[in-house]
């Protein structure tokens, strides 16, 4: 039997998910997690930079969390870089300030230029031998700094270490929905890791080592995603990431659609900008599976979504109108239509390829989703988490992404700025 267009379509995306989804299981078997206990043998100076633009709802206690780090506090620099803040961030850090005369804080003050600039400017004041953003809505546990800080010692190729992220205490459906996407994402980067194909430093958090960041000139300031695009900038020069499971980060996520939206634009857009920025280390053998694998599917994750979301667009659109001609066939007598109605069933007509590797992407995925809680300790449904939450995150949460990319695609058909800048 000959596959239709549609069909072939369909076939070859589930097949490249399938190799995808296979690899990833190989890898997860295959890894080897070093379960060593590493000691803190000396404690090297360490700086925070905040950026906050219009964060009064939150610096407080960003500041806090920092502040309650279970770290030498004379070692610990914490620098609040202002970005043109409109609201009462600015007088809630200076607080801040008063209530620990003894600490280390500084604040810097400067117009609105985005948070690459705000980095930058935070960066010129560092004293740490290491440093980590953390953006202002953002909440370190206690631990996390020793935990993170100690792999540095053991590798000087190391430039940064990723924290475990979590959503902090999710209120409503939607942020529940983001609580189990954040998770599965954060298995997912570990079995990058396990390949040195890290491609984000988030910025709640994650750690560098000061001198290589200042080394390739700080952030790029005119970015998307200067989280994404220092990593990808770290990968270029053979520096190494890792990501751990050991140090929690709490952030805060968006409570609306739109502002999800937004964000997720933003995020992916970014992340394609930057794929094609640095297309030079796509398929080139020197960076190894950073190149032949991380950097391609950065693209091909967009253009998958988008070639689904059209071709089950074009199957919805095919059989509506199959059913509306139905309908005028019998002059719109609804009531005839159903009567007519019969059900016929041939189970040796069903699409038994594209059945069987549609099974084995739920099942593979299932299995994926049910180890990454294991792996990152947590329950599917816990702290308010439900079925539901779940279940809208597998179907809903799904098409929204997809939107999400035709979206990305459209504006770079229609070239509008961006209008985030």
């Amino acid at each position: 039997m000959i596959l239709d267009t549609t069909d072939l379509i369909i076939s070859v995306m589930y097949f490249f998910l399938l190799f995808l989804s296979i690899f990833w299981l190989i890898v997860l078997v295959t890894s080897k997690e070093d379960q060593r206990e590493r000691q803190i043998k000396r404690f090297p100076s360490f700086t925070v930079i905040v950026p906050a633009f219009n964060e009064q709802e939150s610096i407080v206690q960003t500041l806090e969390s920092a502040l309650r780090l279970d770290y030498p506090p004379e070692k610990v620099q914490i620098i609040v870089v202002n970005d043109g803040s409109t609201d009462n961030t600015k007088v809630l850090v200076e607080e801040v300030m008063k209530g620990y005369p003894q600490r280390d804080i500084t604040l810097i003050n400067q117009e609105n230029k985005g948070k690459g600039k705000a980095m930058n400017h935070g960066l010129k004041f560092v004293k740490g031998e290491f440093f980590a953003s953390l953006d202002a809505d953002s909440f370190v546990s206690p631990d996390a700094l020793k935990k993170m800080i100690v792999h540095f010692d053991a590798d000087p190729q190391l430039a940064a270490v990723c924290p475990l992220l979590k959503v902090k205490k999710p209120e409503n459906t939607l942020q529940k929905v983001q609580w189990y996407e954040y998770l599965i994402n954060m298995f997912y980067r570990q079995l990058n890791a396990h390949i040195d194909c890290i491609h984000v430093t988030p910025g709640p958090f994650s750690i560098y080592r000061t001198k290589v960041v200042q080394d390739l000139g700080g952030y790029d300031e005119k970015n998307l995603t200067e989280d994404l695009e220092i990593a990808i900038r770290l990968q270029k020069h053979h520096y190494k990431i890792i990501q751990r499971f050991d140090a929690v980060v709490e952030t805060v996520t968006p409570q609306t659609w739109r502002s999800l939206f937004r964000q997720r634009v933003r995020w992916y857009k970014g992340s394609i900008d930057n794929a094609l920025a640095y297309k030079s280390l796509m398929f080139n053998k020197n960076y190894g599976d950073f190149g032949f694998l991380r950097m391609p599917t950065i693209i091909a994750s967009g253009v998958i979504a988008i070639i689904l979301t059209v071709v089950l667009l074009q199957q919805v659109l095919s059989r509506a109108w199959s059913w509306l001609s139905s309908l005028q066939a019998v002059n719109y007598d609804l009531l005839t239509l159903i009567k007519g109605f019969t059900f016929q069933f041939n189970f040796l007509s069903l699409p038994f390829f594209k059945v069987t590797i549609a099974v084995t992407l739920m099942a593979l995925s299932f299995f994926i989703m049910m180890y990454s809680f294991k792996v990152v300790e947590e329950k599917i449904t816990n702290h308010g988490r439900t079925w539901v939450s779940l279940l809208l995150y597998l179907t809903v949460y799904s098409i929204f992404i997809s939107t999400v990319w035709i979206a990305i695609a459209f504006r770079y058909a229609s070239r509008r700025k961006d209008y985030w800048k």
